[in-house]
């Protein structure tokens, strides 16, 4: 089940990087980092950009998660 988890985050990066090769305009990048109750830390990362819609041309914020730890 390992390997299958790692195929398909493998997948979803190179989904995501041809979706960020056609945004419109600039790539943000985010971090967050907080805690839980017992002061567990965590990390996430994320991208958000510009997307044109297919067939429509009307313009959609999209975001993706780029790591989380």
């Amino acid at each position: 089940i390992h390997e299958d988890i790692v195929k398909a985050w493998q997948n979803y990066f190179v989904v995501l990087r041809a979706e960020l090769g056609v945004a419109c305009g600039c790539i943000s990048h985010t971090a967050d980092i907080w805690s839980d109750h017992n002061r567990h830390p965590f990390l996430a990362m994320t991208v958000h950009w510009i997307a044109e819609e297919a067939g429509t041309g009307s313009l959609r914020l999209r975001s993706a998660l780029l790591a989380f730890h």
